[in-house]
């Protein structure tokens, strides 16, 4: 993935006008996204056709989210007035929102899955999971929407790669920079795996404690 993100032309330093957006995937030179449900995987593949111009389509699928019990769509969000959605924010009613929200996690994939597993075991509803369905063209307005509403939690990327792969490198500074439109003071940083040479642990016992590790610093705050 940071391969593909890493040839990205954007410029992660400047929050783009409004004007800016309506043309950002005419201008970018790919797109790069992650579905995590069905009906984002439809659309997006659907966009991708019914547009009238072309423009290269970066699509990860992750084989576990085949036959992933929590992995489903309603008929509903296949419908009329439906869409691909760039940023999915947490929909379990059970969690709560505004200015009790102490940390915001954001994520991109099958990660989420994991995470609000973890979060039902530990009956923790003052944390929510923001999927980030596409990472390039950045969704700029849709991020900065979402902070918005929690003005008083943290904000964290989640990644299960190690921290020198993955997105983190790539989101690090458009959040940064969405942080400094909004003028909020507040820091944002990195939950994940420490850098590594490879892309795979190689030991069991050792991935998962990584794993372990990784769902720790999520719920400590």
């Amino acid at each position: 993935m940071e391969r593909y993100l890493q040839m990205v032309d954007g410029d992660a330093d400047e929050f783009p006008t409004e004007l800016d957006a309506s043309r950002m995937i005419q201008q970018a030179n790919l797109q790069i996204c992650n579905a995590s449900t069905p009906a984002n995987y439809f659309h997006v593949l659907r966009r991708q056709v019914c547009r009238e111009f072309r423009k290269p389509l970066i699509l990860f699928t992750p084989k576990s989210l085949l036959r992933h019990p929590q992995c489903r769509s309603s008929i509903k969000d296949f419908g009329a007035g439906t869409s691909f959605q760039t940023v999915i924010d947490d929909p379990d009613p059970g969690v709560v929102k505004g200015k009790n929200v102490k940390r915001l996690a954001f994520c991109s994939g099958k990660l989420y899955y994991d995470l609000v597993r973890e979060r039902t075991v530990r009956n923790q509803n003052d944390i929510r999971f923001i999927r980030v369905e596409q990472l390039a063209p950045f969704p700029f307005f849709e991020i900065r929407d979402v902070i918005a509403q929690y003005p008083k939690a943290e904000v964290r990327w989640v990644q299960e790669e190690s921290k020198n792969m993955g997105s983190w490198s790539y989101v690090r500074p458009h959040f940064e920079t969405t942080l400094n439109h909004l003028k909020d003071k507040r820091k944002f940083a990195y939950i994940g795996r420490l850098p590594s040479a490879a892309p795979a642990t190689g030991n069991a016992n050792q991935h998962q404690q990584e794993v372990r590790n990784l769902m720790e610093d999520t719920f400590s705050y």
